[in-house]
């Protein structure tokens, strides 16, 4: 799958508006494992795979001083970032592939990810290369709520109508150490919002019954973390 094909996914998901959805859905685990991360002031962080940017602003605002730069394939994705970026904090939004990473070496003291990092093409290369930009003793966090094992996200490629790397926790563990991430581990982040009101519950293609709702939400997002060697 080329990055093409991947830009041009996801410019048509912004022009339809689901970056909107895709933030609304995404924003309390976010919020969750942002809070917990304790960002330093002053450091600088990569948003890989930003959209519309909403998870590079929270970043940018979490202590003083603190820069953030949101990558994303999508020049549709990167437009509406700049739309609503506010000028009260050290944010910018550029198009890049993430395997081919235009920013120096050692420039980050963070890397952070949200249901971005198994669209590239080589996730270990785009492994590689976040290693490669982030600094001696930084940290990277990954969040995903596509992972082998999860209830109902076997459709998830063939709807998106991307490929989509599907691995398990351990495999993911092993891919950040073998990308130059020491000490990876792993936890499980539920959204507090809980699955939504039964009453209100209608059917889907990734839903076929309630109980299949709820087993997806208890799975929880994978959050996925290391230094960087």
């Amino acid at each position: 799958m080329s990055s093409e094909r991947i830009s041009a996914v996801f410019d048509e998901w912004a022009k339809g508006g689901r970056d909107a959805s895709m933030e609304h859905g995404h924003k309390d685990v976010v919020e969750q494992v942002v809070g917990r991360l304790a960002i330093g002031p002053g450091q600088q962080i990569l948003d890989l795979g930003c959209g519309n940017g909403w998870a590079t602003r929270l970043l940018a605002k979490s202590a003083a001083g603190t820069g953030a730069v949101g990558v994303d394939a999508s020049p549709a994705m990167i437009a509406r970032a700049e739309e609503l970026h506010s000028f009260t904090i050290r944010a910018r939004y550029e198009v890049m592939p993430f395997h081919a990473l235009d920013l120096k070496d050692g420039q980050f003291d963070r890397a952070f990810s949200m249901e971005a990092i198994y669209y590239a093409p080589d996730v270990d290369a785009a492994l590689s290369e976040v290693a490669r930009v982030v600094k001696s003793g930084g940290r990277i966090d990954l969040l995903l709520d596509f992972y082998e094992g999860r209830p109902g996200v076997e459709g998830w490629p063939e709807g998106v109508g991307l490929p989509m790397h599907s691995a398990s926790e351990e495999r993911w563990l092993e891919q950040l150490a073998a990308a130059g991430f020491v000490d990876p581990s792993a936890e499980r982040v539920v959204d507090r919002r809980g699955p939504g009101e039964e009453a209100e519950f209608e059917p889907s293609r990734w839903y076929p019954t309630w109980q299949d709702r709820v087993a997806f939400h208890e799975a929880g997002t994978l959050w996925l973390s290391a230094a960087r060697g």
